[in-house]
């Protein structure tokens, strides 16, 4: 359990901080390129990964990696669509505490078992997710429709892709991560060529504006050069991400995988109190000693 255990922690903290750069790039381009390029950078990564880890193909496997593109890639596009419109630090908790619900609903319902202590520290795993989203702001800072109802569609949809790929041969390896990926990729690809073709903009989708500045808090103003390479190295952690979840998807319980891997708020929130200067309260140093002390236990149980 305890490999199990690292490789979905490093999952989330890898996933955390492409979340983080896949945000700041939104904020500065259009949220369909910026996702297109994180996709093809991701896509490359998990594809080398591939070439040197074991895999088989099957009629599952490819079923899998379509279904989990499918969710994937629209719940990537909402999330940084979300992001963009903000706050990052109270929307990325939500989305993620959706996303682990998901699949310790269907580890629920698929008879994946778990020890009490197992259960109890998966209960305690979303306890810390709430709690690390819990964050005192400015009264100018506040989550407005659109972010809420973008980031709960992106809460589900990144839930089900995680469902979809455990549900993969464990013998296919990697494939189906990288089916998810190449198949966003031709997903983001035809939306972007059919949005030029019609010289046609989407409301989120398109070009953020500079937002207005909040007291208190700092928000990140990139020159696009430094947006694409953000949203480059977005793409590199994000392929990292995958293939760590992959693996521990293979190796592990679906519960204890998706509510690890969903503890990804920790490094976006950390990386915002660092570089945004957004601050983190006692509440949230509470949900971080709670995350680890529910990965220790689920390495024990």
């Amino acid at each position: 359990m305890i490999v199990v255990v690292i490789l979905s922690v490093a999952s989330s903290l890898f996933y955390g901080t492409s979340d983080f750069l896949g945000g700041v790039a939104a904020r500065r381009l259009a949220v369909l390129p910026a996702t297109l390029v994180n996709y093809l950078f991701g896509t490359a990564v998990i594809g080398i990964a591939l070439v040197f880890g074991g895999w088989s193909w099957s009629t599952e496997a490819t079923i899998s990696g379509a279904a989990a593109a499918l969710f994937a890639v629209v719940g990537f596009i909402t999330f940084y669509a979300a992001m963009a419109i903000g706050p990052m630090s109270l929307l990325s908790p939500v989305v993620a505490l959706i996303q682990a619900l998901v699949p310790v609903t269907a580890a629920l319902v698929t008879g994946q078992g778990l020890s009490p202590l197992g259960w109890g520290a998966v209960a305690l795993a979303a306890v810390a997710t709430i709690l690390i989203s819990q964050q005192h702001v400015d009264a100018a800072v506040r989550v407005t429709l659109p972010g809420a109802v973008l980031a709960v569609a992106s809460g589900v949809l990144l839930g089900a892709s995680v469902v979809a790929l455990d549900a993969s041969p464990a013998s296919s390896g990697l494939l189906p991560a990288f089916l998810e990926m190449a198949g966003g990729v031709v997903v983001l690809a035809g939306l972007v060529g059919v949005l030029r073709l019609l010289r046609r903009e989407i409301p989120w989708f398109a070009a953020q504006p500079e937002p207005e500045p909040v007291a208190g808090v700092r928000q990140p103003h990139p020159t696009r050069r430094a947006a694409w390479l953000a949203a480059v190295a977005a793409g590199v952690l994000l392929g990292a991400a995958n293939a760590f979840l992959m693996s521990a998807l293979h190796l592990g319980n679906l519960a204890v995988v998706s509510v690890l891997s969903a503890l990804y708020p920790l490094a976006t929130v950390l990386l915002a109190a660092i570089v945004l200067r957004e601050r983190v309260s006692r509440i949230q140093i509470l949900g971080v000693a709670l995350a680890i002390l529910a990965a220790v236990l689920l390495s024990v149980s």
